[in-house]
């Protein structure tokens, strides 16, 4: 039983109660969800007489970074004296990148006095018998790797079978309600997209294309998903909403999506610590052909790809030099 010598002792500690849930977890998300964290570690901080300063959650993200909001927040918090133990519901929730965690619990905790605790895990760095928390720490890590394989490996299988895996669609196209895995035409976006290639064709360069797109106020990509998303002008990208880039122009025109095929793996990250995407080299990209309605035809496509190749440079009206109008089609 607890003494009143005890309790006091234990009420010195002001803690924060951390959470933290992302896709690492597998198929224990669960268990691990911020609600069954917080009432986890809620009820450990009412019985052993804790004062919690606030509760500090990261949901979605990774343990094998710490670049994570709320825990920067909790850290400045720390800095600034407010807070002196750290709660979590297991040692994984902190971290699952071995190095960094041992730098906090070894290093940065004792340094500020910062009594680290671990419910399910048994760790309290406020006593000695700890030994197990090197252990668990690298085999978290190491889960989180095998994680890492698992999903880059599923993400594998969907490419070559054609599937759609990326967040936001080419422009142009929408997912499909039934099948979000599948492309299917945005009625809206649809046929700017197809005037886009039009006007390539045409002979006008990216820089004239988006001056022409800026000109009739056609909201740039950016922008338009964000209205989907049912964002408003709060965001940054709404300062200058119709300010198309070359090189936006430039990808479109190159991508191989709008003659209906899936092309997917242009990039990786760099490992399961570095979150960072990689561009990958061309012909290690997954193309499944005819996966979803095309755009453009072969035709169109190839055209556009020789015109936005030519540097044109612009006469005092403001008209590309060289230009290649429909009567010369057909004599290249």
């Amino acid at each position: 039983m607890r003494t009143d010598s005890n309790l006091a002792k234990q009420q010195d500690f002001i803690a924060a109660i951390y959470c933290r849930l992302s896709r690492d977890d597998g198929t224990e998300s669960e268990s691990n969800s911020i609600i069954t964290q917080r009432q986890i570690l809620r009820r450990y901080a009412k019985e052993q007489g804790f004062l919690v300063y606030d509760e500090y959650v990261d949901d979605g993200y990774s343990g094998t970074t710490f670049d994570r909001p709320d825990f920067k927040r909790m850290m400045r918090d720390i800095e600034d004296g407010k807070v002196n133990a750290i709660l979590t519901k297991d040692l994984s929730r902190l971290g699952r990148n071995n190095a960094i965690v041992a730098h906090y619990t070894e290093i940065y905790f004792p340094e500020n006095n910062v009594r680290f605790i671990a419910v399910n895990d048994s760790i309290d760095t406020f006593k000695d018998d700890n030994e197990i928390m090197p252990f668990k720490s690298v085999i978290n890590e190491f889960y989180a790797r095998d994680i890492s394989k698992k999903t880059r490996s599923a993400f594998e299988i969907k490419a070559q079978n054609g599937e759609f895996t990326g967040s936001l669609p080419p422009y142009g196209y929408k997912k499909d309600l039934k099948d979000k895995h599948k492309l299917i035409p945005d009625d809206i976006t649809a046929d700017i997209e197809k005037r886009i290639f039009a006007l390539a064709v045409q002979g006008y360069n990216p820089y004239k294309i988006a001056q022409v797109l800026k000109n009739e106020k056609i909201p740039k990509p950016r922008v338009y998903a964000a209205y989907q998303e049912g964002k408003n002008g709060t965001d940054g990208i709404f300062k200058y909403p119709y300010q198309w880039c070359e090189s936006s122009i430039v990808k479109m025109i190159q991508n191989r999506a709008y003659l209906g095929h899936m092309v997917s793996h242009k990039k990786v990250t760099k490992s399961y610590k570095l979150k960072k995407r990689v561009n990958i080299s061309k012909e290690d990209w997954i193309e499944v052909k005819n996966t979803h309605e095309p755009l453009v035809d072969e035709e169109t496509f190839e055209l556009a790809q020789k015109v936005i190749k030519i540097k044109k440079r612009e006469d005092k009206n403001g008209i590309p030099d060289g230009e290649i109008h429909a009567g010369d089609r057909q004599e290249q």
